[in-house]
């Protein structure tokens, strides 16, 4: 079953605002096996509001929109909707009144525009809003609600009840399923692993990120069985490059090999300036393992505080595998990573060019270092270290587990 999403407002077209509900309703949807033909999103003018739910009222069976059911002259969803099923709008007496109350509960005054928040085209069935003021309204399956997130998320799984309840339409969920790569291009990948999907009812793609590229495979829950198997030929395929599936994270799962062996960690950041601990910090109860995050960007602070002889910076440079091998001896946990490089714009030469980067990695006693060349602007070579830095580390825990 295919429905078309309208999220109405022009502060989502200038930027002004950022979409979050159709990432939620995707996955409501989800449960309930609907696909999403269609994601439109339009500003607040009566005529695109109109053209766009003829658009999608022709190409899915269920239309929903978000935003545009408030009070003021730039609110036009329900005029829009009213003049595309021609139908008047009206207002019960029983939802002013409940409108009113909750004005009057909020000792905010209630003015005369304040009625078209409970507006409604002729038919319509209201959906109860419980956090906030305007109901949403279902007609001729086309479904309306505010865009204010709270309200869309205590409405929304009410309405999908009442609409499967209601047509008696046998639920298929749909069902994703996440491999998370990191260590083959795009292209590459696709060539390597296009050939297990023959059958129709399996859909892939490949979602790039900053922490790698993600497999995504989806069809629906009766089809699981047939999604995992292509699952397991992938891992066949390219298991080393694949660090996690779905909502994992790189960080999760090293701060989980580190609490099964109960080892401690610390960082030395300079080019990374701190990125790398703040992806362990944000894991809650990492206290338990993670010592401290070093920031020792100078020449001088690596000498300070990491005990590093001057003579090997002067020697070899701080961008080198010999300093990155320095700056974890400086740290006294079980695990140590320190990541020294050239950020940019400025700052390369022929020899060190801008994107040169030395992870070094300490278990126990020890050392790898690692070189990488990386392309991009300041903000992406940074993230790119922290990323090869993580996986690299959780490539030498996973080689020592197994």
């Amino acid at each position: 079953m295919r429905c078309s999403l309208i999220l109405v407002g022009t502060e989502l077209l200038n930027g002004g605002t950022a979409d979050t509900n159709s990432l939620y309703m995707a996955e409501e949807l989800n449960k309930y096996g609907m696909k999403i033909a269609y994601k439109l999103t339009v500003g607040d003018s009566l005529k695109d509001i109109m053209e766009t739910l003829v658009f999608a009222k022709k190409n899915s069976e269920l239309v929903i929109v978000s935003g545009g059911l408030g009070p003021t002259d730039d609110d036009l969803t329900k005029l829009a909707i009213s003049k595309f099923l021609n139908k008047k709008l009206i207002v019960e007496k029983n939802e002013l009144l409940d409108l009113k109350n909750k004005f009057e509960t909020l000792n905010i005054k209630f003015l005369d525009k304040n009625h078209k928040e409970v507006e409604k085209p002729e038919g319509s069935i209201s959906i109860k809003n419980g956090v906030g003021m305007a109901p949403a309204f279902f007609i001729d399956d086309i479904v309306a609600f505010p865009g204010v997130p709270k309200e869309l998320y205590d409405m929304f799984p009410k309405f999908l009840e009442f609409y499967f309840n209601t047509k008696k339409i046998n639920i298929d969920p749909i069902y994703i399923k996440d491999l998370i790569v990191i260590g083959i291009p795009e292209s590459h990948l696709e060539e390597k692993i296009k050939q297990y999907f023959i059958n129709p009812n399996i859909e892939y793609e490949f979602l790039v990120k900053d922490y790698g590229i993600i497999v995504r495979m989806q069809s629906t829950q009766s089809n699981k069985n047939t999604v995992e198997k292509i699952k397991e030929k992938i891992y066949n395929s390219i298991g080393e490059n694949i660090f996690g599936e779905d909502k994992e994270t790189l960080e999760n799962k090293i701060i989980n090999l580190l609490k099964n062996r109960n080892y401690t960690i610390s960082v030395a950041e300079s080019c990374t300036g701190g990125l790398l601990a703040a992806k362990f910090i944000e894991i809650p109860g990492v206290s338990e393992i993670f010592e401290e995050g070093i920031v020792s960007y100078s020449n001088f602070s690596k000498v300070k505080r990491l005990n590093i002889d001057k003579n090997t910076i002067d020697r070899y440079g701080a961008v080198s595998k010999e300093v990155a091998e320095r700056m974890v001896l400086g740290l006294d946990t079980d695990i140590a990573i320190s990541t020294t490089g050239i950020a940019g714009p400025t700052g390369g030469t022929e020899e060190k060019p801008v994107g040169l980067v030395y992870v070094g990695i300490r278990v126990k006693d020890k050392i790898s270092t690692f070189k990488f060349n990386f392309k991009g602007d300041r903000s992406r070579i940074r993230q790119k270290a922290v990323l090869h830095s993580l996986f690299e580390l959780y490539k030498i825990l996973e080689e020592d587990e197994q």
